[in-house]
């Protein structure tokens, strides 16, 4: 069992694998170490790609001397090799060709991040056989890497243009085939691309007739040719499809609205939420000037405690600057030290200089959270974003407000309009009938407190279309043990330190799962539910469509699940705590985009203007 789940591990760190295929393709894509110096150019798909993955420094370790934007102006340095990164299209083709015409670099390793087709080759072939620079090329690589892997366990499509394949872009009354085409294709290939990583074949789930659908059925026909294709060596290594193949399940954004808008009360969804994480990055105000930090998993106090609670976190912060204190202190009696022995002063002299380095740098990562904690305390007490998380939790409850949601709408000392209307379309998502004059006295009020309430016409045609109430109510439905009762939901802390928190609520919430989380639930464990049984069941490695899929028989451990139309990290963490309470589980979480409330809200307000 051991060697089993330890395989099961190493196949499933896609981070690693994709690492892994850069550093290969760095060193020229040569089995052999090669020690050359190189250019790395990319472009913004290619930088995105890498950005999470390697620093400068590792990139310099990889011989990459410097790496620039194949759209931006660059200078000749033609005794130098240069290594491409690039999405295969007539721009980067074109640009591909100048170089080699201009004779900008020594040889050409051409890399393109997905497949590249026989037209933009033929093109590439002519442009340089027309310029007599065709021997320039060294070699041309399909890498299969369009996806942007941010953590160990969770995955984008792309970060830049992530309006390709946006909710707006799939659901846009006016949107062209060949739009709604190239959108799903760029999912297609980004999933695919992330299999063909692992070199694994998954079982796909999905609902039927709508996006996530589509997306579904094209992936297998893609997977299942690429398996038939004699010439294809993509998943011709598989390496544990003897043991266990993962379960793959794609779902549409239209399954859950609410968890995607609602204001969250966890560290890292609330950093994206009010600072908005890119790449793993945010900026954040210092002292009033912008301040950049990287949090990534090279920082071990963001991976122990992104998921948490923020009070519990400020608490977190607060212990370890004490730690740090401590530490200080210990140096600090070093002088008092040196008056002893010489053989004990040399031994504390030499602990104290090699542990300096790693205290540094510890120091510094306490000031950033610091810096991130403070920051986020005066955000949710100029928003008061802890009375929107605790109202909409007992809204989605069906618990009895303290204050009415009305009166809370026409408050004007809490929360901004984006905040006021979120909370307004989680209850309106959540009460199965609301009579017309009630709705237009919650419209007049967000009118009056700057609310751009488009979006409400848009939602209330999907609750016709699609039942959304009715998947509401099923969420809400207690009965399934998934829901702990308030009395159980929120405690207040009673020995928390005040670090940071000065007029915020330490609330603590019971782990309750989402609709996401319920359906990985039911699918994973093959469990009988009204949700899921009817989903579809797509099997790659069936050669012909026409062939019945056999229902799986054995529960699944290693679950990948994508959602068409945008991700949210409340999502994100709601699967880690499910898998983190079923240990024999790994669940990687994707989605087309990481949506901010304030962005899905733009979006929805987009559509609901298009109906009206």
């Amino acid at each position: 069992h051991y060697f089993i789940q330890s395989n099961l591990r190493m196949v499933m760190d896609v981070r690693t694998r994709q690492i892994e295929a850069i550093k290969h393709m760095l060193n020229l894509n040569s089995p052999k170490p090669e020690n050359t110096w190189k250019i790395l150019v990319f472009d913004e798909y290619g930088r995105d790609i890498i950005a999470p993955l390697l620093t400068v420094k590792e990139l310099r370790e990889c011989g990459v001397t410097l790496n620039l934007l194949i759209s931006d102006k660059r200078d000749p340095i033609p005794d130098v090799p240069v290594v491409y990164f690039v999405m295969p299209n007539k721009t980067n083709i074109d640009l591909i060709s100048s170089d080699c015409k201009n004779q900008m670099y020594e040889k050409f390793y051409i890399n393109f991040i997905t497949a590249v087709s026989r037209h933009l080759l033929e093109d590439l072939a002519q442009m340089t056989i027309d310029s007599d620079s065709v021997f320039k090329i060294e070699k041309i690589f399909d890498q299969y890497l369009s996806f942007c892997m941010l953590e160990q366990n969770l995955f984008t499509v792309s970060a830049y243009d992530s309006e390709i394949c946006s909710y707006h872009a799939l659901n846009r009354p006016d949107a062209k085939d060949p739009d709604i085409e190239k959108c799903i294709n760029t999912i297609v290939d980004s999933i695919f691309s992330l299999f063909v990583t692992l070199k694994e074949l998954p079982v796909i789930r999905c609902p039927k007739g709508n996006a996530a659908g589509i997306v579904a059925e094209n992936l297998e026909k893609k997977m299942r040719d690429a398996r038939r294709d004699p010439k294809s060596e993509l998943f011709k290594d598989q390496a544990i499809s003897s043991l266990q193949r993962p379960l793959l399940i794609i779902l549409d954004r239209n399954i859950d609205i609410c968890s995607t808008l609602h204001h969250t009360w966890t560290y890292q969804a609330l950093i994206h939420d009010i600072f908005k994480l890119y790449l793993n990055r945010c900026q954040v105000e210092v002292d009033g000037k912008p301040k950049n930090y990287d949090l990534g998993p090279e920082d071990p106090f963001w991976i122990g405690n992104k998921g948490k609670p923020f009070p519990e976190v400020a608490d977190a912060v607060h212990v370890e600057l004490e730690a740090c204190r401590a530490a200080e202190q210990e140096i600090k009696k070093l002088k008092e030290v040196m008056g002893g022995s010489a053989d004990n002063a040399n031994d504390q002299i030499a602990s104290t200089v090699s542990s300096l380095p790693e205290l540094m740098e510890r120091k510094k990562r306490v000031d950033m959270h610091i810096n991130l904690a403070t920051a986020l305390s005066d955000g949710i007490r100029a928003r008061n974003l802890d009375k929107f998380f605790e109202t909409e939790e007992k809204i989605m409850t069906k618990t009895t407000l303290e204050e009415s949601v009305l009166e809370t709408l026409k408050d004007s000392n809490v929360g901004t309009p984006e905040d006021k209307l979120r909370l307004f379309i989680i209850y309106y998502l959540s009460t199965s009938d609301l009579p017309e004059s009630d709705l237009q006295q919650y419209l007049d009020a967000l009118q009056e407190s700057g609310c751009d309430t488009s979006c409400i016409k848009y939602l209330e045609k999907l609750k016709q279309i699609s039942s959304l109430h009715t998947v509401t109510q099923n969420k809400l439905n207690s009965a399934t043990g998934s829901y702990s009762s308030m009395s159980n939901m929120f405690k207040y802390v009673k020995q928390s330190s005040k670090f940071m928190m000065e007029g915020v609520k330490s609330l603590v919430v019971g782990h309750r799962k989402l609709p996401v989380t319920r359906i990985v639930d039911s699918l994973s464990e093959l469990k009988h539910s009204p949700q899921t049984d009817s989903f579809l069941l797509l099997d790659p490695k069936i050669y012909r469509k026409t062939q019945d899929t056999a229902p799986p028989k054995n529960t699944f451990s290693h679950v990948f699940v994508f959602v068409v139309g945008g991700g949210s990290y409340v999502e994100y963490q709601n699967l880690m705590t499910y898998a983190e309470q079923h240990p024999d589980k790994r669940i990687v979480y994707g989605s087309s985009e990481l949506l901010t409330s304030n962005n899905f809200l733009d979006q929805l307000n987009k559509l609901g203007a298009a109906t009206l």
